[in-house]
């Protein structure tokens, strides 16, 4: 396979990478204020108190799952900050009030997901850190 074709089946492969944990009917469950929609949200941004805390916490949680679970994933939110995030999720839930957070979290994943961090800065990674090694042989008795 082209490198051309290889990019393009991981572009399809990261537009799926959602719904691959979905069960038949394209459902999963959702736990905590993630099952809320987003007009409760909104609310609970207005009101800058506890219960935005409980947002801004569950979207943490959730997004150190896609860093530890997402192929390839260091940082999800590669060079965005978290208050890019969550601007970007207040217009999202101001144009889908009706959509539950966690959905609107999912889809803001599959767009950042291509310009995520995949490795942790300072580090080389792939299987060339195997060939700079150098292999030290055995010593014969």
């Amino acid at each position: 396979m082209n490198r051309t074709g290889l990019i393009l089946l991981m572009y399809c492969l990261s537009l799926s990478m959602t719904a691959l944990a979905r069960d038949m009917d394209d459902q999963y469950a959702v736990f905590g204020v993630g099952g809320d929609n987003c007009a409760t949200y909104l609310v609970a941004r207005d009101q800058a108190d506890t219960a935005e805390r409980w947002y801004h916490r569950w979207l943490s949680g959730y997004l150190t799952a896609v860093n530890n679970a997402g192929a390839s994933t260091f940082n999800i939110l590669g060079d965005k900050s978290m208050a890019d995030m969550l601007d970007w999720l207040e217009g999202y839930c101001a144009t889908h009030p009706n959509e539950n957070f966690a959905n609107a979290v999912a889809d803001m994943v599959a767009i950042l997901y291509d310009s995520r961090q995949n490795m942790a800065p300072g580090k080389t990674g792939g299987w060339n850190k195997f060939n700079e090694k150098q292999v030290v042989p055995a010593s014969s008795p």
